[in-house]
């Protein structure tokens, strides 16, 4: 095992950044807490390796937390030094979403490998280490409390194994891309990460479990203000908000509320605070009151699939597009694996192309494949390539 430091102060993230600035490549990957122990998503640890060590950046013990990995965060900006990650899409969305950080340089050995497109094609750290390296990392602190102090040497230990391996790991399925020809692609997808935002303004955040739990149109209302009441609750406890109340419980008083103080005080599945003012007198309006639906979105939040939109010659050519696009996803699959079928055509893509057409749903290297498979087979893929 390499040195590991584990730095707690701000000057010591100020002199490894320092390090880190003049190096080619650092890999590096984020422990969080995502509403499992806490409310709202929580920076735990940072795990950087140069090559030869492995830093653990704690940020809890420092005064303030965004300036003092100012430092750090340059170096995630700077597009001279790249940043090696595995799965990086939680890591980059977390760092947009604290710290406004747009990490750029990026090479993720999760794209690499899905790119080869091997049927084990959606794989993690752990196994990609054992497949390529032939070694078996411990991967029991996965699911630990990273918000907790002070960490155990075992936690430490399993931080470090997630950067420790990810240089070697890059270069073998580099090296393997090179072959096949598909390095370019690996770089076009990598690019596209650079452009990985947070989602801040979710003007109806009930709506996904709602659709889960299937709530009619006259549930929603008392759906949607109980999940506001929980996320207020949950918010003021620090608390995820299933330790309030479970998404399960959640939908059955959206069915069944609670209507008397009877009912409140012997319901099950409740924190305690929901049944202490102010809350309790909340909980029991919502059942008691006739609340208003939903006021319908603007036009421009409104997400209405393309296709529902459409009638008449219209949808007959949008379904000739969506035809010609299952065939050519056929086609695909029998020259180059059902996997990459998959990576080039999948449900999301073929809805977009028969909007958008494939210049502007599909990344450079997915054009080219497409359009080559489309010359093979005799299909007209000039039908495809612009908007509908």
């Amino acid at each position: 095992m390499p040195t590991i430091h584990y730095l707690t102060t701000a000057e010591a993230v100020a002199t490894a950044a320092a390090h880190f600035a003049t190096l080619p490549r650092i890999g590096i990957d984020l422990e969080f807490d995502d509403m499992r122990h806490r409310y709202g998503r929580h920076l735990a640890l940072i795990q950087v390796f140069d090559g030869q060590q492995a830093y653990l950046i704690d940020p809890l013990p420092l005064p303030n937390m965004a300036a003092d990995l100012e430092p750090l965060f340059a170096v995630l900006r700077d597009p001279t030094v790249a940043k090696v990650f595995h799965s990086c899409k939680s890591d980059i969305l977390l760092l947009d979403e604290v710290f406004s950080v747009n990490c750029l340089n990026i090479v993720d050995t999760s794209v690499q490998f899905t790119l080869l497109a091997a049927e084990d094609n959606n794989i993690s750290l752990g196994r990609l280490i054992q497949a390529e390296l032939g070694l078996e990392v411990d991967k029991g602190e996965q699911k630990s409390n990273w918000l907790k102090r002070p960490l155990t040497e075992a936690q430490k230990e399993y931080a470090a194994n997630d950067v420790l391996y990810l240089f070697e790991l890059t270069d073998r399925l580099s090296a393997r891309l090179e072959e096949l020809g598909r390095a370019d692609w690996a770089a076009q997808e990598n690019l596209a990460l650079e452009a990985v935002r947070y989602g801040r303004d979710d003007p109806r955040p009930w709506s996904r479990n709602a659709a889960k739990y299937k709530i009619s149109s006259q549930e929603m209302p008392i759906f949607r203000e109980l999940f506001m009441l929980r996320d207020t609750v949950a918010r003021q406890l620090d608390r995820p908000p299933y330790h309030v109340l479970s998404n399960d419980r959640l939908a059955e008083l959206a069915r069944n509320p609670l209507e008397t103080a009877l009912q409140l005080r012997t319901a099950n599945g409740l924190h305690p605070e929901l049944k202490r003012s102010p809350y309790a007198e909340q909980l029991l309006a919502i059942g008691t009151t006739d609340l208003e639906p939903d006021a319908p979105l603007p036009a421009e939040q409104r997400k209405f699939p393309f296709r529902r939109r459409l009638g008449g010659p219209a949808a007959a050519r949008a379904d000739a597009r969506e035809a010609l696009l299952m065939a050519l996803k056929g086609h695909l699959a029998t020259d180059h694996g059902s996997t990459m079928a998959n990576m080039v055509l999948s449900n999301r893509l073929i809805a977009d192309i028969i909007e958008l057409g494939t210049e502007a749903a599909l990344r450079p290297w997915q054009q080219q494949l497409l359009k080559g498979t489309a010359e093979k087979h005799g299909e007209d893929y000039a039908s495809i390539e612009q908007p509908f």
